[in-house]
């Protein structure tokens, strides 16, 4: 099937789906990028140690608002799930307007923003499996979904970036309000098409947050996703709270290039969705995963490897390219393996275990970069993030081979 019959096949709800997630994502990466990182750093005089917290407190707080909207989306469906998420987001935006003032109103900020987007990830991760259990309609809403995602991590930032040129980054939470209110509109006509009820999993209807460990614990493929995935975002969670410094103290350059560079890393990630969506089903697997995850790190390397700012831009786009494959490889691979009933509180927990893994760097970093310096930190994160995936192909090479077998018994099932 080619792009554009892909493309036209989408059902009216996936249509619905992926327009509400572009409404409630892109006014968050808006609000990230230049609301919190480019207030705290540019004009309250950011130091590595604030952006630390800042960054700490919305990786935790996501995980909180994963766990919280995963149950709610199990328990309460996609429909009202949405809405809460889209109030989270108004309350967050309402917030900035009074604390974003100070270092300490930002972390605040941080924490009840965080909240609101681990609220809201769920959507990406859990959605399209209440549309469809095929695994060829799988691979086709789960990149389309990552690609109108990027296309946010473009339009996001460069909104961001052109509202603070005219107004002050209150506004940017004011824009993040707006959209995720636009969201409502497709959300009216949403509904499920596939229920818990109906499949095997029914066993974690009981709602509780540990049934999202029962399922994964319980499917070794789901373990080595989990784990796979832990180890290689270990390395890139050094990122995070030293990226901004990246752009400020090695490239030189002002808080407008926080947006036109993220916006590269989106362009990137739309061609790496799209292409994914060309390739057969076949390569929905685990070791086409690991594959991309090993060119993630060689697009980090180029990423902050030089000073040079072209240099960076066109290693955000090589990173943004492989987030754009790896992104929806692990949700369409989450949705084929787990339980419907417990999907959302499944998610959590990988959303759970990805973020656990970027805790550690967070406090390592600000002293890896007081000791060695901001890049030199930088290129030995991208260095390991670029290692693990070739360390897991080799140390659960047998693992693989069974998960990429049962993955293809699945799609001949479907």
């Amino acid at each position: 099937m080619s792009l554009v019959e892909k493309l036209r096949s989408l059902s009216p709800m996936a249509r619905r789906l992926v327009i509400m997630r572009f409404c409630g994502h892109v006014g968050m990466l808006a609000c990230y990028f230049i609301g919190i990182l480019g207030t705290l750093t540019y004009s309250l005089g950011g130091t590595a140690l604030s952006t630390t917290f800042s960054v700490g407190l919305i990786n935790l707080a996501t995980v909180i608002g994963n766990f919280v909207g995963g149950a709610m989306l199990d328990s309460l469906g996609p429909r009202r799930h949405f809405l809460i998420s889209v109030v989270a987001t108004c309350v967050s935006a309402a917030l900035f307007q009074v604390l974003a003032d100070t270092v300490e109103g930002i972390l605040i900020c941080s924490a009840v923003f965080g909240l609101a987007w681990g609220i809201e990830d769920i959507v990406a991760r859990s959605y399209a499996a209440y549309i469809t259990d095929d695994a060829d309609e799988l691979s086709c809403i789960n990149p389309m979904l990552s690609a109108v995602t990027n296309l946010t991590v473009v339009v996001g930032p460069l909104v961001g970036s052109a509202i603070t040129s005219v107004s002050s980054t209150r506004m940017v939470f004011v824009f993040g309000a707006v959209m995720a209110l636009a969201g409502l509109v497709p959300a009216a006509g949403f509904h499920p098409l596939r229920q818990p009820a109906e499949e095997e999993g029914a066993e974690y209807s009981d709602n509780s947050l540990s049934a999202g460990f029962l399922a994964v614990a319980a499917k070794p493929t789901l373990r080595m996703l989990l784990a796979v995935g832990f180890l290689t975002y270990f390395g890139y969670g050094a990122f995070d709270p030293l990226e901004s410094l990246f752009y400020r103290d090695v490239l030189h350059v002002g808080v407008e290039w926080m947006g036109w560079l993220s916006s590269a890393a989106g362009i990137g990630a739309i061609a790496g969705s799209v292409i994914l969506m060309r390739l057969p089903a076949r390569f929905t697997n685990m070791r086409f995963l690991l594959l991309a995850l090993f060119s993630m790190g060689l697009g980090c390397l180029v990423y902050v490897g030089t000073p040079f700012v072209v240099v960076a831009m066109a290693g955000q786009m090589l990173l943004g390219f492989s987030f754009g494959v790896i992104g929806p490889l692990q949700s369409t691979l989450v949705q084929m393996h787990a339980p419907l009933s417990a999907l959302g509180r499944v998610s959590a927990v990988m959303g759970f275990g990805y973020s656990v893994a970027g805790v550690v760097p967070l406090f390592m970093a600000p002293w890896l970069a007081r000791v060695l310096g901001v890049q030199q930190t930088l290129v030995l994160a991208s260095s390991l993030v670029a290692l693990f995936p070739l360390v897991c192909m080799v140390i659960f090479r047998r693992r693989i081979a069974d998960s990429v077998e049962e993955e293809r018994e699945l799609e001949d099932a479907a």
